[in-house]
């Protein structure tokens, strides 16, 4: 049977690993493709159009939190194998699937509750079998890429991704708004889930013309308990595993909520939201690179400090921002701006960090563990922001004479509940003792800033010359 298995199975070669790497990058630009185009702004203009008000957008825009549960299960079945390329492909494909069949649901006769109700029960599905493929994904592209190349390869696949997906996205947002003035936005969502299917098949063959590489597997299938007492005896790991939950619950209170701002109270349309999309997008394919060179340099902790630092103040920009002042949309560029900065560098350093704080054997354990238990957390949290939405929706609250609404809040809480992770992680996650860490910050924060000085101060000679 040994003997068997080694002739059928082969290590791939240094070149069938650079094969896989840019497949990779193909992989992940369509995957967030179809994240973008079922998430954010798309998924809240398609449930508005069944009819959904904002907290029933944001406890479904939530789901996919809850859906991490299942990451418990994971290494119960993925662990013990030592391939896992067949179900990686199975649920990745069943997942996004189920994400372009969601167009169906508004053809339906019937009332918008039970429209609203099979939308959501989908999403949660299709979300679900993708929680429960990803640790599997994660430890997959591990396996495809060095540790000396780690950083550069993951902040350049960021920027791809986030390339192709700004451009797609772009061009459905002005799509969408055609159809939408035209008097006939359900077609503009016909095209936008076709493009959805599309991707799917070439999510799907991405994975298919990839050469596995067999990877380390317990030999027993693990058992339940295994799940809880084996990362709970390993203190660096608790580290990592305090500031996942930190992390989430920061991030989730108001996650929802972004996008149902933009639309329902700042009334910006498609149009509109994808320029600052793009914006954002732009930043992060700029800081990518940067960021993943900068994590080779000085650890994926520091990189996640900081970048979860400049995303709370990103996200108290957003407390400050209201209809009717005169600087919103300098508020707004100013947001997406910081966003995408900091979201390049969170994205990478977040997947890698779990890598520094767990050990090489039953990895999946403790990824599916601090995945599951984290992710209900931040669930419990996107339920307390969505049900104080739906308690408060229509009041305004006013503080030192400025009046605010929940939504802004929520903003305000993820900005400060941010600050506090990232102070957290400076001193319990190693990054006190690295001294040059604030000089870094420090140096990289003002070669950005002469940066846009100089762009300011051309583009002001050029208006001079017309």
């Amino acid at each position: 049977m040994g003997s068997k298995l080694t002739e059928e199975f082969t290590h791939p070669t240094e070149k069938e690993l650079e094969t896989n790497r840019l497949l990779g990058i193909f992989e992940g630009s369509s995957a967030r493709i179809i994240l973008n185009l079922t998430s954010g702004a798309f998924l809240v203009g398609f449930l508005k159009y069944i009819g959904a008000s904002d907290a029933v957008c944001g406890y479904i825009i939530a789901l996919p939190v809850l859906a991490a549960v299942i990451q418990f299960l994971s290494p119960i079945i993925l662990e013990s194998l030592s391939r896992r390329m067949k179900i990686i492909k199975l649920g990745s494909a069943v997942h996004r699937l189920s994400l372009s069949a969601l167009i169906v649901i508004p053809f339906l006769p019937i009332n918008t509750s039970a429209k609203l109700w099979i939308a959501g029960i989908i999403f949660l599905i299709s979300h679900l079998i993708l929680s429960f493929v990803t640790p599997a994904v994660s430890t997959m592209y591990v396996s495809f890429v060095p540790q000396s190349i780690r950083g550069r390869y993951f902040g350049m696949r960021e920027s791809y991704m986030l390339a192709s997906a700004t451009i797609v996205t772009l061009i459905l947002g002005k799509v969408l708004d055609n159809f939408t003035d035209a008097g006939n936005e359900i077609m503009g969502h016909v095209v936008v889930y076709a493009t959805i299917f599309l991707f799917t098949v070439i999510n799907y063959l991405s994975y298919h013309f990839m050469k596995e590489v067999s990877l380390d597997h317990s030999k027993e299938r693990l058992k339940i308990k295994d799940i809880f007492t084996l990362p709970l005896k390993d203190r660096r790991f608790i580290y990592y595993f305090v500031m996942l939950v930190l992390w989430n619950i920061s991030l989730q209170i108001a996650s929802a909520f972004f996008s149902v701002y933009l639309k329902s109270d700042l009334n910006m349309n498609y149009t509109t939201i994808t320029v600052l999309s793009t914006i954002n997008s732009i930043l992060y394919i700029i800081s990518a690179k940067r960021w993943g060179r900068f994590a080779d340099k000085h650890g994926w902790a520091t990189t996640t400090m900081i970048t979860i630092g400049i995303l709370g103040i990103c996200h108290g920009i957003w407390f400050f921002s209201f209809k009717g002042s005169p600087i919103l949309i300098v508020l707004m560029v100013l947001a997406h701006v910081l966003g995408g900065i900091a979201w390049s560098g969170i994205n990478v350093s977040i997947f890698n960090l779990q890598f520094d704080f767990t050990p090489d054997e039953n990895r999946m354990v403790y990824i599916g563990f601090s995945a599951a238990i984290s992710g209900i957390i931040g669930y419990i949290a996107a339920l307390i922001g969505s049900k104080l939405v739906s308690l408060f929706e229509t009041d305004i609250i006013p503080i030192l004479g400025i009046d605010f609404n929940i939504k802004q809040l929520l903003f305000l809480s993820s900005s400060l509940l941010m600050l506090l992770c990232s102070f957290y992680i400076y001193f319990f996650m190693g990054v006190k003792n690295n001294k040059k860490v604030l000089k870094i910050f420090g140096e990289y924060i003002h070669s950005r800033l002469q940066s846009l000085n100089l762009f300011l101060n051309r583009k002001g000679r050029g208006y001079e010359k017309d």
